[in-house]
């Protein structure tokens, strides 16, 4: 079963668990005002990111969409300014590391796909950056177009899409597999949790799909190698982040 989760963005000021799903969670929070507050790996390592609104983390400004990585242990001190809506993924992690915060303005983008599937990927914590565990990043579609396109899936390696930048439009998230088929009508700041399956998604045509993407993957398994679906296997895909397999 996968999962949308709605409407933690409108609950102020504290830090709320979206979801706890075995060693993956994330949490919300969305500020009314200033807000002091901590964020902590302590199981651990973290992500820190907001999708509107800026922060401080430890001293450091972070605007929308830039991202910071919490070693295992450690813990930091968070100042969100008002109207700020950001979130903390945590994952397992085998041992310490640096604290580093990654700017979405130093990262080019992938144009990936073609119409009606063109979009923007931009990779925030991919392969080459330190983790244990998270592979992350940002899409953001063509208006009307679809994105996760041609389907692709990687089971065993969970992923949440939190979805910003549509209202009030609306996006359809799928998640297909071979003996479920569900539909999902998301908006901003919606997640959905996907654990297996091909999961594309499609925009409305006055809106477009945009999405912070967290994979918290297994032991051994932290790549983007993922397995496309054999009826859209020959599609073009132009350039991508993707190790495609057939």
């Amino acid at each position: 079963m996968h999962v949308r989760y709605r409407d933690y963005h409108k609950v102020d000021d504290e830090w709320v668990r979206v979801f706890e799903d075995g060693y993956f969670k994330l949490s919300s929070i969305a500020t009314s005002r200033r807000v002091v507050s901590t964020a902590n790996a302590a199981n651990g390592e973290a992500l820190l990111f907001a999708l509107r609104g800026s922060m401080r983390v430890n001293g450091v400004s972070m605007g929308s969409f830039d991202v910071a990585y919490l070693p295992r242990g450690m813990s930091v001190s968070v100042e969100l300014e008002p109207n700020t809506i950001a979130y903390l993924a945590e994952s397992w992690a085998e041992g310490g590391g640096e604290f580093y915060v990654k700017r979405r303005e130093t990262v080019r983008p992938v144009v990936s796909g073609v119409p009606p599937y063109e979009r923007r990927v931009y990779t925030m914590i991919g392969e080459g950056d330190s983790a244990y565990s998270f592979l992350m990043g940002y899409t953001e579609g063509a208006t009307g177009n679809w994105t996760s396109y041609p389907p692709h899936r990687h089971d065993g390696k969970p992923e949440a899409y939190i979805f910003y930048g549509i209202d009030p439009g609306f996006a359809v998230q799928l998640v297909l597999s071979e003996d479920e088929e569900e539909a999902y009508v998301v908006h901003d700041f919606d997640v959905v949790l996907i654990r297996r399956g091909y999961h594309p998604n499609v925009a409305s045509t006055i809106n477009s799909v945009n999405y912070a993407w967290v994979i918290a993957a297994p032991r051994g398994q932290r790549t983007l190698s993922v397995n496309m679906h054999p009826l859209y296997s020959n599609l073009p895909m132009g350039q991508t982040h993707l190790r495609l397999r057939g």
